[in-house]
Formats: structure tokens, C-alpha cells, sequence
């Protein structure tokens, strides 16, 4: 963890400032990386230490469904290959930001994993601060030590251990509806975007109602799903209730035979047609037995539509909202400006 991080942070048990307490060993310059050591609450004196590099920021935590979440992430990006070629591209797709608009910005990837998106925004230019709660973040730390504005942080996106108002861009891909509350952890991380800054977020999508899904914005205007709207409403509707059925035992299994029935289905995911009854179509096959144990394994798995989202951003006080496009399942993902 480097000093620099420090006038960032907030403790996630009071949301008052935070100073060191204990240092492992003395930093020599801003930018020095510290292994050891702890923080204290200026307010509560609670402290929290820091380990391996990472200023450990999370509460006592007993909800098993919470900690089988949070264990399910880091057994999952703990075999993920790593970064991909196509990482750029999906990143500035799925966020709805130009390259360019991260050079120079304080950055806050809101649900990190392994880090990869955090890896991408600060190639862009940005000091980023990657924040999770598992320990998949071990990966990124061990990147963060060779690089100044790199930052990692360990903290529940329901109680985000950093100051409101602090960031110039927030992005949260795919993160927000495996918290125990997804508009919880939505109005808790919009806090931290300074007025006029940007917030990015998509979420698992279903297919609520047909007045809504027939407006949902689509990648090819072109294809099967905008000239078959209704069959594909029903499609989506049933593939979501068959999820559902299958996560009522998959959920409740130990995680390494979860993983053993996701290596089934990666298998299935390279078959013409039965591909779509599984979670991953993507042509890497360990990518493929990934997504299917993201999906079938975490107990948290909340999904919403694009008019949920919206009235959240809306409420949030943002404006200039777009909406993202996407295939045949939906993706709710909006990107808005924080007014002020």
C-alpha cells in the first residue's frame, strides 16, 4: 500500500478518516509500497491491518451465504487465465467511456477481481484504485507493488471503505447483483462519485416485463431477437427460470464439485446449439469452465431490468444517461454523469 492511498480511505465502521497506526517498516518515498502494518480509525480507533501489501478494510462478517460468496470469487479467480486480448476492447464496450476520458482521472474499479479492468484503466492513463472483497485481489497486488497508481484495496462494496464524492470515474462490470443487496451496494458506491465525474455499472438482466423488454437496446438491430421480440422475451424467461432451478442445488454444493460440473459444461459450451443451454460460450475453454462456476456457485445472484437501473441512477441524483446494448439475454448497463 503506498501513503499516497491513505487521504482516499474512509473507515467502512464510521466513514471517519483513517491514519496509520503501525508500519512494518518506514516508506522512503509517496510511492513506496508498505507489506505490513495497520490503519486506525481516527474517530472509533478501530484498526485494520495491512497485509501483503493490501489494507485489509472489511467488518467482522457471518452471513454464510456472504462468506460462500466471497470464497466462491477467489477459488473462481484464482484459475482464471489471467488477462485477455480482447480485455481493452470489452472494458471501454461494457463501461461506455473513451479511452482518452481516463488519462489524468482518479479511478475506482468497484469490485476488482483479479484486476484485470484495473490493469486496463490505468494503462489508460488513470490512478486506479481496485477495490473487493475476496482474495482474488492477491492477484492485482502482487501488479500493484511496480506500479505508483495502481492501488488495492480490500472492503465490502456495501460498506466501501473510501470518501465520498472522491472519484472522478466509477465502474462496477458484473459485480453489484452478488452483494446481498444490489440497490444497497448501487447507492453506496454512486456516493463516491464527485460531482460532474461518471458512473458505469451493468448488472445481470432478466425479462421482466414485455413493454420493457421490447425496448431494450440490442447490439445488431438487425438480427433474429429485434424481429422476434416476443420469442425472445419467452426464451430469456425460460432460460432464466431453468437457471434459477439448477442454482437451488449447485449453490448449496461444495465448491470444488461445482467446479467439477462447470468443466462439464465448458465441454457442452463448444457444441452447436446445446452451447446456449449452458453459461460461457467464449472460444477459450478455461474461460468457459469460469463463467459457468461464476454462475452456477456464488449464493448471491440477483438480476434486474434496465428500468430498475435507471430510476436508481436517476435517484442517485445523474443525468446524460446511455444505456448499454446487448445480445439475446439482457444487460442492463447505464452509464450517467453525477450532476452538480
Amino acid at each position: 500500500m503506498k501513503t499516497t492511498l491513505v487521504p482516499h480511505l474512509a473507515s467502512p465502521c464510521c466513514g471517519a478518516d483513517l491514519k496509520m497506526s503501525r508500519l512494518g517498516e518506514f516508506p522512503r518515498v509517496e510511492s513506496h509500497d508498505i507489506q505490513e502494518g495497520a490503519l486506525q480509525c481516527v474517530a472509533c480507533k478501530s484498526e485494520y491491518p495491512i497485509r501483503e501489501g493490501v489494507p485489509r478494510l472489511v467488518l467482522e462478517q457471518r452471513d454464510r451465504r456472504v462468506i460462500k460468496t466471497r470464497d466462491s470469487f477467489a477459488f473462481e479467480w484464482a484459475r482464471y487465465p489471467g488477462s485477455l486480448p480482447e480485455d481493452e476492447r470489452v472494458f471501454l464496450e461494457e463501461t461506455q467511456l473513451p479511452a482518452a476520458g481516463f488519462k489524468g482521472k482518479l479511478v475506482l474499479d468497484a469490485g476488482c477481481g483479479m484486476g484485470r479492468y484495473s490493469v486496463v484503466a490505468m494503462s489508460l492513463g488513470a490512478e486506479v484504485v481496485a477495490l473487493d472483497l475476496s482474495e482474488s485481489l492477491s492477484r492485482v497486488a502482487a501488479v500493484a507493488k511496480d506500479y505508483p497508481k495502481l492501488h488495492v484495496v480490500q472492503g465490502d462494496l456495501l460498506k466501501p471503505p473510501l470518501k465520498a464524492g472522491a472519484f472522478d470515474i466509477v465502474y462496477s462490470q458484473g459485480v453489484l447483483h452478488h452483494t446481498s443487496d444490489t440497490h444497497a451496494a448501487f447507492t453506496a458506491v454512486s456516493a463516491l462519485v464527485k460531482p460532474g465525474g461518471s458512473l458505469s455499472v451493468w448488472l445481470y438482466g432478466k425479462a421482466g416485463r414485455f413493454a420493457d423488454f421490447a425496448t431494450n437496446p440490442l447490439r445488431i438491430e438487425g438480427g433474429w431477437t429485434a424481429s422476434h421480440r416476443r420469442a425472445a422475451w419467452v426464451i430469456v424467461g425460460a432460460r432464466h427460470f431453468i437457471s434459477d432451478c439448477i442454482r437451488l442445488f449447485t449453490t448449496r454444493l461444495p465448491m470444488r464439485l461445482s467446479y467439477v460440473i462447470s468443466w462439464a459444461l465448458a465441454f457442452l459450451g463448444a457444441l452447436p446449439f446445446i452451447k446456449y443451454l449452458t453459461f460461457s460460450v467464449h472460444p477459450d475453454f478455461k474461460v468457459r469452465v469460469i463463467e459457468n462456476f461464476d454462475w452456477i456457485s456464488p449464493p448471491f445472484q440477483y438480476h434486474h431490468t434496465k428500468e430498475e437501473l435507471r430510476g436508481w441512477f436517476e435517484a442517485a441524483g445523474f443525468s446524460g444517461l446511455k444505456v448499454l446494448p446487448h445480445g439475446l439475454v439482457p444487460k442492463p448497463g447505464i452509464l450517467g454523469r453525477r450532476d452538480g
